[in-house]
Parts: C-alpha cells; structure tokens; sequence
C-alpha cells in the first residue's frame, strides 16, 4: 500500500529538507497544535489544539510566493481549450464564458504523484523557545498521558508545529495505476487561478481521471471557491527529556560531524573539534590522510559553540581553517554533518560545509 504523505514528503524535502507534507489537507495541522509525528509515515496525531495561552498574538504571517509546483519525474502535464458544452461561471467574479480550460496531468507509472497549489502565506509560532520554557511541565504532562513520556521528559517525536504553509487552492493527486490521467477543467480563469498561474481563489467545474487516483483538491467542490486555506506542509519541533529538538525531521540519539578527504586532496589533515555542554567543555582530534575520512561521533544533543579546526600540512607550515556552529539542534536537522577536504599539495586548501555550502 503506497503511503503517499510519506512520498510527498520526500518530494517536497528535495528543496526545503524541514518540512512535513500534508497530502491530505488535514485540518489537524494547525501552528501550535501539540501532537505525536511518525518519522517514518508523516502522520499527525493531534493531541492538543494548542498550549494553553498561546494566543493569535503568538504567531507571525508571512507573505510567500504564491508558486508551488511539484511532482515525479513520470509526471507530465498539458492544457488545452475544450468546450464544456455550456456556459461556465467563474465563480470568484461572476462571469460567464462558453470556453473552456482543461488541464491534464500523465502519471508513467503507479505511485507518481502531482501537487499543483497556489499558496497563500506561512503561518509561524513566534519564539517557540519561551513558549516551550513557559509550559515545559505541561507538555510533560500530556507526552505521559500518551505514552509519550516518563519522569525523564518527553520522548523524540512529541511535539508542536511551529509553522504552517497555506495555500488557497490547488490539488494533490496520486496516481494508483501505471498509464494514468488525472484532468481539471472550468473556466480558464478559474482553473488557471485554483493552480496557482493567475492571482485569486480558483475554482473548477469537473474533474477525472481514466483510472484510479488519490486525490485532493481545494476546495474540495466544483463549483465554488474555498472559504479559507488549506494547510499544505509544516515544520515540527520535538524533545529529547526536556531539550527542545526545533525542526525536527527524524529520531536523532546523537550529533554526528564527517570529515571527508576523499575528494582528490592529498594533504594530511588534522581535527580538531570543541564544544559546550552543561556539563564542561569537551575536545576531540582525529587525522584524515588523502582518500580517507575521520567521523566524530557521540556529539550529545544539547553541544552548543562547535568549532572545528582542520590543519592541512604542508612541509614547513600549516595551513588552516576555522569552521563554527553555534547550535547543532538548530543547524543539524538529519544529525550528520559533512566537512568535505579539497587540496592537492603544495597548492590551495579548502574545507567546505556541505549542507551550508560554506568554505
């Protein structure tokens, strides 16, 4: 059984890797709805519509392109102007037109899937550190009541949606055959605005497909505009205890940090890592000849202040580089980071953050 949230998911973490997909259009998913998230399906299991006090005033809205368009690669799509047979009405404006739009979408195979939206803004919990602080014991509480939690704290996968990415209109649909055709049509204002191509609230007057879909489309009903947004994707800040683990994408037990001089370099580099615990200031050191590579492991949840200090060696100097993270809860999302080595000797050193892309 395909679990499409899963898959939309991954599609959608091709360009922002923090989200969480709503396939569904839940209204479950709404900024500081307290719950249990599935790393593995994306599902939501709301358990809170908010923490008590958290208010309107405790969110920011942002303004977002109103562009989103992703889908397989065995997706393709075509439009077209087809007679419906009758007049159609825009339904956002009232006028009346006997040509068509039709919009279609061909899925390769089964398990290929399209989200075509046009977004309306980004909904943000505002400071979730002070929220958290402020109700820590209260969120404990409930984590218990679910199984969630114990004495220690709350366990990975309890938390809060600390964003909410809307959309007016649009549709998600997923295909459950291989050789399949997914089509909208109405209006062409109506059908180009619900897609997100022309500002306003869109619409469409019929949809079909030559086999069988999962779909779901905003608004839900042909004929008429959506009253309100849909949520389409979010982000989620879990705990490890009682330690705030923001964006949080998987179960993460601790930090790991890679130093990869596998790229061609021939130096001998030394590393050199520190950082902050509550409980002291902690140094490793590791060596990575060319080819090779050198992995602190172990980095506890709550390190703040790394730095990295990497030593090319020349015959009568060093050559070296300083990189910093000042928290991995907030940088390190999936728990690795790479530090990728390039030099050929005796020429120029580099060492470049690969999530960042930073030298």
């Amino acid at each position: 059984m395909i679990n499409w949230n899963a898959q939309f998911t991954q599609l959608i973490r091709r360009s922002n890797p923090t989200l969480w997909g709503n396939w569904t259009l839940s209204s479950e998913v709404s900024p500081g709805a307290v719950g249990i998230l599935d790393p593995l399906t994306g599902a939501f299991k709301l358990i809170a519509d908010a923490i008590p006090g958290v208010s309107p005033g405790n969110f920011i809205r942002n303004s977002v392109s109103s562009d989103w368009d992703t889908m397989s690669s065995e997706v393709s799509r075509t439009e077209s102007e087809v007679d419906l047979g009758a007049e159609v009405t825009d339904p956002e404006t009232g006028v009346t037109a006997k040509a068509g739009m039709e919009i279609a979408w061909k899925f390769g195979r089964e398990g290929s899937m399209v989200s075509k939206c046009a977004l309306d803004s980004e909904l943000v919990l505002n400071n979730p550190d002070a929220v958290v602080a402020d109700h820590l014991d209260w969120l404990v509480q409930r984590a218990v009541q679910s199984g969630m939690g114990s004495d220690k704290g709350i366990a990975q996968g309890f938390g809060i949606i600390t964003s909410v990415l809307y959309a007016r209109s649009g549709l998600n649909v997923g295909s459950m055959a291989n050789d399949n055709t997914f089509s909208l049509k109405g209006s062409a204002s109506a059908v180009q605005k619900m897609v997100g191509e022309v500002k306003g609230k869109g619409s469409f007057t019929s949809a079909s497909s030559s086999k069988s879909v999962d779909k779901h489309l905003w608004p839900s009903e042909a004929g008429v505009v959506a009253k309100n947004s849909a949520p389409l994707a979010y982000t989620f800040a879990s705990f490890d205890g009682r330690l705030l683990l923001p964006r949080w994408i998987t179960h993460i037990s601790a930090y790991q940090l890679v130093i990869s001089n596998a790229h061609g370099g021939t130096y001998i580099v030394d590393a050199t890592l520190q950082y902050d615990t509550p409980r002291g200031r902690k140094t490793a050191n590791g060596t990575a000849s060319g080819g090779l590579s050198v992995t602190f492991g172990d980095i506890p949840l709550d390190a703040s202040n790394l730095e990295l200090e990497l030593g090319f060696r020349g015959v009568m100097t060093t050559e070296k580089h300083h990189l910093q993270w000042k928290s991995p809860r907030g940088q390190w999302i999936s728990g690795v980071r790479h530090v990728d080595l390039y030099g050929v000797w005796p020429g120029d050193t580099r060492a470049v953050d690969a999530e960042a892309g930073l030298a």
